[in-house]
């Protein structure tokens, strides 16, 4: 009988063509690790040029725990054939690594190499239970807010009402809503204007009762002392004592919400929070146990964008961050030895199919603004919202710098994002894009 012919073990066959899409190992790691679209660097292997000799089966299985085999089987090639195309395979694997590794460090080009994420499901966002009082009128749910005035016209008698408009809906069939004044005078209120994107909403009012608009002081400062105001079911006036806690919050893009350690009653959402002398800087924008709240800058610069232009601008910037400064000791410490970052944002979840996604930002990257606009996330927002001012004035052409430093490699670049505007006239929103001259 002829022997059989026998069989052999081809090469391997790592970072070529020819390799597996992805092996065990960063098959466990994509599962564990949320940022698996980052970089990753193999530079744990065993270098292929160390190998030598013949591969046989029990050398092929040692070997076959750590990187992938790929078995053939190739009666007709001769061993010295074998041996050259495996070091031209490997000599320019290593070429086309060295080629990445040096772009990386020069830091063009790099980030949109980066494979794009997974597609994230659409977030709904949660509704919280809560206690609210509320009281039925005409058979529709009432829930009461606060507000406080921001205009009053002393000749026509009219007067501006800045709150919250959670559940307003403005349609022809919903009863405008009733706005009651410190006297515990009811007049009707007119719901004139809308922002989904601030939550926040505009009532006029008609009163004979003189009403005075409360002294507005500067942007809202982390540990700063505050007082909470708000009116209770019989109207009468509630403050809550606290400080602005060091910490900040992002959800769904909106990253301009600060945080007191106090503990507003449901009344209280829509109300006013002064200092220590007596002056407006922020509104309560969800109540409860460490209370969320809006910049006082933030609303007048709404406020009078509106006023000015009836419609409110601001650039389209899909990206949820955390301020670097506000991170944990051990995330600052760590930023700080080995990237030598002590400062930007981080960025925590971006859009999918987003401008920035598609220039090579992604998850866990840590950002910079070239221009100076601030250290903290709401002055990042006072930022974008004086774009949308120049925007209505009539600039139309406008881009964001950016540096972007890839942190779980050796990436740094600064990228130009061409700017879109969200134009919303409590009407209808629109995007407009700006294209870069």
């Amino acid at each position: 009988m002829p022997p059989k012919p026998r069989r052999s073990v081809a090469a391997l066959s790592v970072g070529g063509h020819d390799a597996p899409e992805s092996s065990p190992a960063m098959s466990t790691r994509s599962k564990s690790t949320p940022d698996s679209d980052l970089r990753s660097h193999d530079g744990s292997n065993p270098s292929h040029e160390s190998w030598s000799g013949r591969l046989t089966r029990s050398r092929a299985k040692q070997i076959g725990q750590v990187l992938p085999i790929q078995a053939v089987e190739s009666p007709g090639i001769s061993s010295n054939n074998k041996k050259k195309r495996k070091r031209r395979e490997i000599e320019e694997d290593t070429a086309k690594k060295q080629a990445q590794m040096s772009s990386s460090a020069e830091g063009h080009g790099t980030l949109a190499s980066r494979p794009l994420p997974p597609m994230h499901p659409p977030t709904t966002p949660r509704v919280r239970k809560s206690s609210r009082i509320t009281r039925l009128e005409e058979g529709k749910l009432i829930s009461p807010r606060t507000g406080f005035v921001i205009s009053w016209d002393r000749a026509t008698k009219r007067a501006m009402i800045v709150t919250l408009s959670t559940y307003f809906k403005k349609k022809p069939h919903e009863p405008q809503p009733e706005v009651h004044l410190p006297d515990k005078s009811i007049v009707q209120g007119r719901l004139i204007f809308m922002n989904r994107h601030y939550n926040l909403s505009i009532l006029e009012i008609t009163s004979d009762l003189p009403l005075q608009v409360p002294a507005f002081g500067s942007a809202s400062k982390y540990g700063q002392k505050i007082l909470a105001l708000s009116r209770d079911e019989n109207m009468s006036l509630v403050a809550r004592r606290g400080a602005i806690t060091w910490s900040d919050g992002s959800f769904m893009w909106r990253n301009h919400y600060m945080f007191v350690d106090c503990d507003v009653p449901e009344g209280g959402v829509g109300g006013p929070v002064v200092d220590s002398c007596g002056s407006s800087i922020a509104m309560v924008h969800r109540a409860g146990p460490g209370a969320v709240i809006i910049s006082i800058s933030i609303i007048c610069t709404f406020f009078e964008m509106w006023k000015q232009f009836s419609c409110v601008a601001r650039p389209v910037f899909d990206v949820d961050l955390r301020s670097v400064e506000l991170a944990g000791v051990s995330l600052r410490e760590e930023l700080s030895v080995k990237h030598n970052i002590n400062g930007g944002f981080m960025v925590k979840r971006i859009a999918d199919d987003s401008a920035l996604e598609h220039l090579g930002v992604r998850r866990g990257d840590v950002i910079f603004f070239e221009d100076e606009c601030g250290t903290s996330l709401p002055e990042i927002e006072d930022y974008l919202l004086s774009l949308g001012w120049r925007y209505l004035q009539g600039m139309k052409s406008m881009v964001l710098k950016l540096l972007v430093h890839d942190i779980e490699g050796p990436c740094k670049e600064t990228i130009t994002l061409p700017l879109e505007f969200s134009v919303d006239s409590g009407k209808k929103k629109r995007v407009i894009s700006i294209a870069k001259k």
